[in-house]
């Protein structure tokens, strides 16, 4: 077990007290916002924690870094020195390597983890530690634009907490972090890192999580802003399938709802915002057919991009759709729109313009 692994078994009750916070029944008053009610809650049977207030989450570590300011290192530093028995403190030279920690070798790490875990649980776990860590980075620059950003196409503050959208504020830092608590091969086969060990959203620092039951199964990047030359919009997991984006509100949807499916996930979510149900096929170039059963008890409605991907996609959907005598119906967007979110910018305005922030 190395030294993560250690620090993520620390019981974050004892974390909490430790840090002078008062905590009741595992709830208290969230450190992050203000507030009258404890909205914070603790987990120890995962050492995690989760504010319904704000929407910060992490685990023990995040707490308390974050509590104390201190950077990610610093804070492994200390709680090592603290918790994990016989460990020696090291300074670490930004100019030499840092010393080795005690993990075990790759076989031996795959070998527990596959007796332990399914793949899909490892991967979940990644995708997590990687969503945490990115969380309790401290703001800056990069954050706040990608925080504009999103302002800017129109989605509210709740909006982004709620689909619980992220930056990575600072890459190296990111990829030091989960290649200190992740073996290679399980980085790589989870899709985040590529065959040169390097995580892939190096240029993709907005960060669209897919979630099924409250566990991340799936990560896609986007470009903040206009892409460069020779840069996609969009990065995908490596040799990940994709799966539908806010699939869970299939199982919440009454008998005959009408739920819309978009090309993009910003487009889903923009749908969401003005009270739709809506899930997002990624891309318009995949549509699995088992995933037409998911839509059988509901009425849907193709809205995808306005471009001729988009609507050579709704005409393949329509088939597929007919075939298992689902529902199904189209719309078109106005010919100066591109896609949904585009739509309902041009048509209701930007968050600035609105003055919601």
């Amino acid at each position: 077990m190395n030294i993560l692994d250690e620090l993520n078994q620390v019981s974050i009750l004892q974390v909490a007290e430790d840090l002078g916070l008062e905590v009741q029944r595992h709830r208290m008053k969230c450190p992050f916002h203000e507030e009258d009610t404890p909205s914070l809650v603790l987990y120890p049977h995962t050492n995690s924690f989760y504010c319904f207030g704000c929407a910060k989450t992490g685990n023990s570590i995040t707490l308390y870094s974050e509590i104390k300011h201190l950077d990610i290192k610093t804070t492994i530093n200390e709680m090592a020195s603290e918790y994990v028995t016989g460990f020696q403190k090291y300074t670490a030279n930004p100019k030499k390597p840092l010393p080795k920690m005690n993990v075990l070798n790759v076989p031996e790490i795959r070998n527990i983890q596959a007796k332990e875990k399914p793949t899909a649980e490892i991967h979940s776990q990644i995708y997590e530690a990687f969503r945490d860590f990115c969380l309790q980075q401290k703001s800056n620059e990069l954050s706040q634009t990608a925080l504009d950003y999103l302002k800017h196409r129109g989605f509210t503050e709740k909006t982004i907490k709620d689909f619980r959208l992220f930056a990575i504020k600072d890459y190296t830092e990111v990829t030091w972090y989960l290649k200190q608590r992740f073996s290679y091969l399980d980085l790589q086969e989870s899709g985040l890192y590529n065959v040169k060990n390097n995580l892939i959203f190096y240029s993709h620092s907005l960060i669209i999580p897919y979630y099924r039951a409250g566990r991340i199964v799936y990560l896609q990047g986007r470009v903040i802003g206009k892409p460069a030359e020779g840069t996609n919009r969009y990065c995908f997991l490596n040799n990940q399938p994709l799966t539908l984006f806010n699939a869970d509100s299939l199982l919440k949807v009454r008998m005959g709802e009408t739920v819309y499916v978009t090309e993009g996930a910003f487009d889903c979510i923009r749908l969401v915002q003005e009270g739709k149900v809506a899930v997002s096929l990624g891309t318009a170039n995949i549509f699995k057919k088992e995933w037409a059963k998911l839509f059988k008890r509901v009425n849907v409605v193709f809205y995808l991009d306005n471009d001729k991907a988009g609507h050579k996609a709704a005409d393949e959907l329509e088939k597929i759709f007919s075939h298992f005598n689902i529902s199904c119906s189209r719309k078109n967007l106005p010919d100066e729109y591109k896609d949904v979110n585009d739509y309902y910018t041009g048509k209701l305005g930007s968050n600035e313009q609105l003055g919601l922030f």
